[in-house]
């Protein structure tokens, strides 16, 4: 069995920009087996040009969304909004949660609020736990939205012969 364990790549936030990218790469490698090459050929650029941009942690906004689609990772875009005090959360697709989310957010919140209470004893890093408290805050704004979709009526387009447009 192995001693190494698995990255909670959903809970990571990242500090810099460079380490955005960064951190963008090393989710496609381990989880979506994407070597440098291909991400660069996914974003339409140069290995050579990909590695200068990663390196000096310099990416022109036009390449950063196709950079992020191939990777998976939204983390520039996280490190931006969190730098501005603001949240992202995900386009509601109205979809249920399934259990095992909702038991995962729930361990996620006990987490956090245990984290607090480390803080409160003089026992966590207060950025560390800021920057939990912001994850989990979207991950319940991205689940309220799930859940007021859901309540929506669904509109549906009737273009049957009965219901044409008449004049």
């Amino acid at each position: 069995m192995s001693s190494i364990k698995r990255r909670q790549w959903s809970r990571i936030m990242p500090r810099s920009l460079p380490e955005s990218l960064q951190l963008c790469k090393e989710h496609a490698q381990s989880t979506r087996q994407m070597s440098v090459p291909r991400i660069a050929d996914r974003c339409g650029m140069s290995t050579d040009m990909l590695y200068k941009r990663l390196g000096s942690g310099d990416m022109p906004a036009s390449l950063l969304i196709p950079y992020m689609a191939a990777t998976g990772r939204v983390y520039p875009l996280m490190y931006m909004a969190h730098s501005l005090d603001k949240l992202i959360v995900d386009m509601p697709k109205g979809k249920k949660a399934s259990h095992s989310n909702l038991t995962h957010l729930n361990q996620f919140a006990n987490q956090v609020i245990g984290l607090i209470m480390q803080l409160e004893e003089g026992g966590a890093n207060a950025q560390y736990v800021a920057d939990q408290i912001v994850l989990l805050m979207e991950n319940l704004a991205a689940q309220k939205l799930e859940v007021e979709k859901q309540a929506e009526p669904q509109t549906c387009l009737d273009f049957s012969p009965d219901n044409e447009f008449k004049e």
